[in-house]
């Protein structure tokens, strides 16, 4: 994959995932957690089994749906559920910096995959950790910004792992049993919680609702549950898992932005900072890996 394309994917990727956490954080304040993951998920597998089974005809591959079930247990259910749960403890400008520890995870996981420690990877590593510390500032962390951290290991994991375990699946079908693995999980929790579903009873003006609730779980399930998802793993299948994970790290910056902007959550100079050094990081991984 030449550099153009690697850029671009990038941008797309990181323009979804950046407004994820402001969107996602919008409903989660009006109707809780679990009824917006739920319905969320349940838009993402509707669409892509209208797409994939439907649209495009693919065959249905038992096969490669058990194959799937790793990738969809990390990648878009626990981690995904992970990053909705800590929005109700942390701010999204927080949350979208922190899970971006996730491509220093992964350079990790990667050396001790290969057995190699290069230095170009341990300046990205200390790089991004330290931009991403300096812009949460250690002595406000506490349980989101924990739950958040433990969300980007998984990610990074399940990065890891989608450039290991071969499917054999074109990358709508893959996407689609990763969705499906995900929604079951959630289908399957639901029975054994009590929570309120009703999204339909509201009490305030019926446009602010559409905006606030529908439009997050239609945004999320659509942009961020199928096409982020295909871009993704896409990138990853082209460029690898290390470069891919670092080539999204633009994505907290356009995310800080629209906290800040619509959230009116508050950037300090020392968040700046830090998100220099993360977009360092990001410019050494990418030069190293492109020479």
């Amino acid at each position: 994959m030449n550099n153009i394309k690697i850029i671009c994917l990038a941008i797309c990727i990181s323009l979804i995932w950046g407004s994820s956490f402001p969107i996602s954080k919008m409903a989660i304040e009006k109707i809780g957690v679990w009824p917006f993951r739920f319905y969320a998920a349940l838009t993402s597998v509707v669409v892509l089994i209208l797409l994939a089974l439907i649209a495009f005809k693919r065959k249905f591959h038992f096969y490669g749906l058990i194959m799937c079930i790793p990738l969809g247990f990390l990648n878009v259910f626990l981690v995904t559920l992970l990053n909705n749960i800590a929005l109700g403890y942390t701010d999204s400008a927080k949350a979208s910096v922190l899970i971006y520890t996730m491509p220093a995870m992964t350079t990790v996981i990667m050396m001790i995959a290969h057995k190699r420690i290069t230095l170009n990877s341990i300046v990205v590593s200390l790089s991004c950790l330290t931009g991403v510390f300096i812009f949460t500032s250690l002595n406000h962390f506490g349980l989101g910004e924990m739950i958040i951290l433990l969300s980007a290991s998984m990610w990074a994991l399940g990065t890891f792992l989608a450039e290991k375990i071969p499917t054999q699946l074109d990358l709508l079908s893959k996407v689609m049993y990763q969705n499906i693995v995900s929604f079951f999980l959630i289908l399957l929790i639901t029975l054994f919680i009590s929570s309120n579903l009703d999204i339909f009873d509201y009490q305030q003006d019926p446009l602010h609702y559409i905006k606030d609730v529908y439009f997050p779980i239609l945004f999320i399930g659509i942009a961020g549950g199928v096409i982020v998802f295909v871009l993704w793993f896409y990138m990853i299948e082209q460029g690898g898992a290390e470069l891919s994970s670092y080539a999204v790290l633009v994505a907290p910056i356009i995310s800080v932005g629209l906290s800040h902007y619509f959230l009116d959550e508050v950037i300090s100079f020392t968040m700046l900072i830090g998100m220099v050094l993360i977009l360092l990081s990001m410019l050494i991984s990418f030069i190293g890996k492109t020479r």
